[in-house]
């Protein structure tokens, strides 16, 4: 805290805010200031985990809510989506996509779940790592 009791965050370089990640042949690309969790889920229940947090997400200067409006798309496996969302009361929790099955692809659909609540900087920031 300063004199006035204000908190001094660190001057840290804001996260990158969009991030793509692939698995199980999909690409999926997102703002990281909605997502703290995104995984796909097969149609015979298994999960895959395709991000997830790990660090917090540091806003740029000045900032202290995250973007109220973001994209978030899926390639691959036959699919080409993309999903707006605009949430400036930051009111959603998770966002569940239940895919129609892929054509001569099997049996059930798939489901791709979102989930937000990431962790920001601020006010959850990491230490300054010292010199040494």
């Amino acid at each position: 805290m300063d004199d006035t009791g204000a908190t001094i965050y660190p001057s840290l370089p804001p996260s990158s805010p969009r991030k793509c990640v692939s698995a199980d042949g999909y690409e999926a690309c997102f703002y990281r200031g909605f997502v703290r969790r995104l995984s796909l889920v097969s149609p015979d229940g298994r999960e895959t985990v395709m991000y997830e947090q790990r660090s917090p997400f540091v806003l740029p200067p000045g900032q202290l809510k995250p973007w109220p409006t973001s994209t978030f798309e899926l390639r691959g496996n036959g699919r080409n989506l993309q999903l707006q969302l605009n949430d400036p009361e930051q009111q959603v929790d998770r966002i569940e996509i239940v895919l129609k099955p892929r054509p001569g692809g099997g049996r059930g659909a798939e489901r791709l779940i979102l989930q937000d609540g990431p962790v920001f900087c601020p006010p959850v920031c990491p230490e300054p790592e010292g010199p040494g």
